[in-house]
């Protein structure tokens, strides 16, 4: 029986990792069984799986049963404490902490027993980590040659974008893999010039999309439809598109941002100051199928993705694969998938003033564009899983 041991973030409990919702059915269909085990989360998985996956409970419990776990666990000490001071985690108290914390959880980890099992019951199964930290901490102690494969996004990926500009346990990590999976080419780059040494076999793997078709609903003609689709996170600069909005005056406009999080109240506030040429729609966080949804039954003219700092976000794979011009930042993976084709590329450190500019000439020349050329080269799911699974997990 073939066998493949998911670690996800929290997927499928609560509401994040849509993504891997475009990936499972292609991994289960590869698979005998898929045994999906979540880094944390609580409660009865929320969102269906395919028949053959079976959903263990989350590795962490509460924050308090985790660090008493992790304090006082028989769990090996001596390796924690040896690459303190190997990674110099000392040098600063950004970088103790989040190099403490990652202990701790770590060895509470190493304790529960469904971690045991991966060690045990599920010694001969491929192990397939989505992301590079949480769960991927833990595999210098994973025991067995099999088939170790992780996958390398943004936030796990990038150490500036952590605090204190680090990302514990990186050489541990990459040497501990058979294969380093990245979702960009600006990733993958990143990660040889910094740990190349470490890292035997680099791939990258785009992440990808279903074929949902074409939009069903007639393009709008009294106001230019504008969509973005994220957290409402720092490092998503949503509030920016309000200062672009609030510069384009003389053009009827309706936006819509899909998505919350902490900053969405304030951006709900400013949203009601916008001139008076512009309409606000903020649903907040929805599911990926009513994302979906939105793209076939309302008109949208253009998606716009402001980020400080990106991967190769997947919002965007959705909006091209409905044949969406894209305004983004040219920020990690992003300009291997908005080429000229698809839309415009402004510079990280963009004033509004510019990115306005951009806006009235995207929407000007907005019928030149043709997004879903791209996706149907690059981003469908139904070519990119099938190719990963067979070279990457399989091989």
């Amino acid at each position: 029986m073939t066998r493949l041991v998911l670690f996800t973030q929290t997927y499928p409990r609560a509401s994040g990792e849509t993504f891997i919702e475009n990936e499972i059915p292609y991994l289960a269909a590869a698979f005998d069984e898929v045994v999906i085990l979540p880094w944390m989360g609580r409660g009865a998985p929320s969102r269906p799986v395919p028949e053959n996956c079976r959903v263990l409970e989350p590795l962490l419990g509460s924050p308090a049963s985790t660090a008493l776990k992790g304090i006082f666990t028989a769990a090996p000490l001596r390796y924690f404490i040896r690459h303190f001071f190997t990674e110099r985690a000392y040098s600063s108290a950004a970088r103790a902490f989040k190099y403490i914390s990652v202990a701790i959880f770590c060895r509470a980890i190493l304790a529960s027993r469904d971690f045991q099992r991966v060690n045990g019951e599920f010694r001969d199964a491929a192990l397939y980590f989505y992301w590079g930290i949480g769960s991927a901490y833990l595999l210098p102690f994973v025991k067995g040659e099999r088939p170790r494969v992780a996958r390398f996004h943004g936030g796990d990926l990038y150490a500036e974008r952590k605090r204190g500009g680090y990302i514990p346990f990186r050489p541990q990590v990459y040497r501990s893999l058979a294969k380093a999976v990245f979702i960009s080419r600006d990733g993958m780059e990143y990660a040889l010039a910094r740990h190349g040494a470490y890292i035997r076999d680099a791939r990258l793997c785009y992440l990808g999309t279903p074929d949902r078709g074409l939009p069903r609903a007639p393009r709008a003609t009294d106001r230019v439809q504008l969509l973005s689709c994220s957290s409402v996170i720092p490092v998503k600069r949503v509030h920016l598109i309000l200062e672009i909005l609030r510069r384009v005056t003389d053009i009827p406009l309706a936006w819509t941002h899909i998505g919350d999080g902490p900053g969405w109240k304030q951006l709900a506030t400013g949203a009601l100051d916008l001139p008076d040429n512009v309409t606000v729609h903020l649903p907040g966080a929805i599911s990926n199928m009513e994302v979906i949804e939105h793209y076939l039954y309302n008109p949208v003219d253009l998606f716009i993705n402001v980020s400080s700092s990106e991967g190769l976000p997947v919002s965007i794979m959705e909006a091209i694969s409905f044949d969406v011009p894209v305004l983004a930042t040219r920020v990690g993976g992003v300009a291997e998938i908005v080429t000229d084709e698809v839309g415009r590329l402004a510079p990280p450190d963009a004033s509004p003033d510019d990115l306005a500019t951009l806006l009235r000439e995207m929407i000007r020349d907005r019928r030149a564009f043709h997004p879903r050329r791209r996706w149907e080269a690059g981003f469908s799911a139904a070519a990119n899983y099938p190719a990963f699974i067979q070279e990457t997990l399989l091989s």
